[in-house]
């Protein structure tokens, strides 16, 4: 057998038919005699070595095909569940899938090869099977969590009982997680007390289900004071701690609600010998986004 033609043969048996290798190799100006004693001494020499070029023509379909559907099925849900408006940024990442996936398809499929004359096709599927399913579910994991929605407008309203008493309202923002039942909001200033900003920040990842339980671990607060620069005070932080209670009353999207509050701690700080520290705060806020 002529070596270019066995090289032909080698390289391109597993991927095409019978007929279209004779075909290309007539195209390449062999003769059809030649072709033909080349294509028998090839397919022999297969079945002697208890290779399939069938069996491996299946298993080369298929090992592309999933890797294919991976990126396919992760392009979609990424567009149903961010929406066009991250199109851009989908498509940039469902490039860098492609390219991960190409890797994880020739890497599998070696070894798959391998696996061919012992085990068939089923067999040797599974492993660009795990390639496609592990690759694909990684990055949609990762792209997912990298695509954040842009925050929608909101109002808050925090009230502080005595003896540290505010009560204002004003202007946020909302973080909307996609596909989850969760808000951020972070609010702008709500008004001042003792001379200082008053700004709140909470997070509340609430049940799918209103009739299950809402656990104050689902829920945190932050209050924070902010002096102006000119004082050269420190800002004063009250936050959630293991002994906070709180409870949560919010709409099943979890777009507005209410959280109340009791013994928000300050953070610890380096008050001068003047000052000593705050004492716990409770209270409530009001969330709505739109």
């Amino acid at each position: 057998m002529d070596p270019a033609i066995k090289r032909y043969l080698d390289e391109h048996g597993a991927t095409y038919t019978p007929e279209a290798l004779r075909r290309g190799l007539l195209d390449a100006g062999y003769d059809a005699v030649t072709v033909s004693a080349a294509l028998k001494e090839w397919q022999a020499a297969q079945a002697a070595q208890g290779l399939d070029p069938g069996g491996q023509r299946t298993f080369s379909r298929w090992a592309l095909r999933l890797h294919l559907a991976a990126l396919a099925a992760t392009f979609v849900v990424l567009l149903i569940l961010k929406g066009t408006p991250n199109l851009g940024l989908i498509v940039l990442a469902a490039v860098v899938l492609g390219v991960t996936l190409i890797i994880g398809w020739a890497v599998s499929s070696f070894f798959g090869r391998m696996l061919l004359p012992r085990a068939g096709v089923g067999v040797a599927l599974i492993l660009p099977t795990i390639s496609a399913l592990v690759l694909g579910g990684a990055c949609f994991a990762l792209i997912n969590g990298s695509i954040h929605e842009p925050p929608r407008d909101g109002t808050v309203r925090l009230r502080i009982l005595a003896p540290l008493a505010f009560d204002g309202s004003g202007a946020a923002f909302c973080y909307v997680a996609a596909g989850s039942i969760g808000v951020e909001v972070n609010s702008q200033e709500l008004g001042t007390l003792d001379g200082k900003g008053v700004t709140v920040y909470l997070t509340w990842y609430g049940t799918p289900d209103p009739a299950l339980p809402q656990h104050a671990s689902d829920a945190s607060v932050s209050v924070l004071l902010e002096p102006p620069p000119a004082d050269g005070k420190l800002p004063v932080s009250f936050t959630t701690i293991f002994s906070t209670r709180i409870t949560v009353d919010a709409a099943p999207d979890s777009l507005s609600g209410t959280m109340q509050f009791e013994g928000l701690v300050p953070e610890p700080t380096e008050p001068s010998p003047a000052e000593s520290p705050p004492a716990p705060i409770s209270g409530s806020v009001t969330w709505s986004c739109e």
